[in-house]
């Protein structure tokens, strides 16, 4: 008797313990399954939130948090989510507080500065970038960050230094290398600007817009052919069609070199893409000067006077070509218009004497150069054409 109630005792513990090892082991597969779960549609989400498809991720990562509440990845997406739907502040007090759990997260940090910034915060936005920086040298896209930032607080300088000392661990990002060429653009280092915009072209050679900016950074330093064979280059690519600042940045570099006939051609162009800027016409008109095709030179210039009617800068040239072209009288009425509206500009007012001299009015032509000086003290062509009028008004006397 004492054996079978012992056999049972030993029978009761051995299936309790066989029924507490089944609940744990079904406890521990219900939590890898709402693991798994949370996992997919974490992923899910991600997916979403990468197609651009902001609310349906917002749908996946709130499944998720369903599921396990205190998921990381699914938190730390629920705060890309809010950024994505504008909601910063709310974004902002989520990663906060993930900050506050995570505080060697460079990634936390990260995100809490894009939130910060979004919201207007500035100051905020670039300590946390910094932090983030600082856990993690080689998140490039904090750096790129802050100097953005360091930039809209009014420290562009700052912000050079920032990128460049961290160039080196940069050296196949194009993103960075177009960063420091913006900055040293800003600061009008053309040249330098140049050699980085050349690095961020070569890393990512279809980059348009990095080509567009090696083109004018070439063309800021006076590298005129350099820029114009980026820019023959880019138009001939397939798929581009040059806007028509393109145009007018060849028209210059051909016009810089003395080809004026092939400026012409580039200027002509950038007249059909944006038939209503003045400045276009004016550097068409320009170009017919130097060609001496006058006559195209008035037709250039008086659209460019047409669509900005108070522009010196069309008169001048409508008036110097109207000159050149036999037609005095009618340059003085262009020239007296001009002057009548910029009293003080002594370039109008030495080709307004140069159109009254033209037409033999040799006497207004000598107050006209008289004003210019006035204007301008300094001026050697009006104090060249104030003598030469004066001689001829001699010789003629004599």
């Amino acid at each position: 008797m004492k054996k079978w109630i012992a056999a049972a005792l030993v029978l009761a513990v051995v299936t309790g313990c066989e029924k507490s090892t089944f609940s744990e082991s079904k406890a521990e597969a219900q939590s890898r399954w709402l693991q798994a779960r949370a996992v997919m549609f974490c992923q899910l989400a991600r997916n979403r939130l990468e197609a651009g498809q902001v609310d349906a991720a917002a749908e996946s990562v709130g499944r998720a948090l369903a599921i396990q509440p205190d998921f990381p990845p699914a938190r730390l997406l629920a705060a890309k989510v809010l950024i994505q739907q504008g909601k910063y502040a709310e974004a902002a007090a989520r990663l906060r507080g993930e900050m506050d759990a995570c505080p060697d997260s460079a990634e936390i940090a990260y995100l809490l500065g894009v939130a910060l910034e979004k919201s207007g915060e500035l100051t905020e936005a670039l300590a946390s970038y910094r932090r983030a920086y600082g856990l993690e040298e080689t998140n490039l896209a904090a750096v790129q960050a802050a100097a953005e930032v360091l930039v809209a607080l009014g420290e562009p300088k700052q912000a050079q230094m920032l990128v460049e000392t961290f160039l080196p661990k940069a050296s196949q990002d194009a993103g960075m290398q177009e960063l420091a060429g913006r900055l040293a653009a800003m600061h009008g280092q053309c040249a330098r600007a140049a050699g980085y915009y050349a690095r961020a072209c070569d890393l990512d050679y279809h980059n348009v817009c990095y080509q567009e900016c090696l083109a004018r950074a070439r063309f800021g330093a006076g590298q005129f052919d350099a820029a114009l064979d980026v820019l023959s280059e880019l138009a001939r690519r397939e798929g581009y069609t040059p806007p028509a600042w393109v145009h007018m940045m060849m028209g210059d570099c051909h016009m810089a070199a003395g080809r004026s006939a092939a400026a012409f051609e580039d200027y002509f162009r950038a007249s059909e893409l944006a038939p209503k800027e003045a400045a276009v016409w004016r550097s068409l008109a320009r170009s017919a000067l130097a060609m001496k095709d006058d006559a195209r030179a008035v037709l250039a210039a008086r659209k460019a006077l047409q669509l900005d009617g108070q522009d010196a800068e069309s008169a001048a040239i409508l008036g110097y070509a109207l000159i050149r072209n036999g037609q005095a009288e009618e340059a003085c009425k262009v020239l007296r218009h001009a002057s009548d509206g910029h009293p003080t500009d002594g370039t109008l007012l030495c080709l307004l004497g140069r159109a009254h001299a033209a037409a033999g009015d040799q006497e207004q032509a000598l107050r006209c150069y008289t004003a210019a000086l006035e204007a301008d003290p300094t001026s050697v062509v009006a104090r060249e054409l104030l003598a030469a009028g004066k001689d001829k008004r001699v010789s003629r006397l004599e």
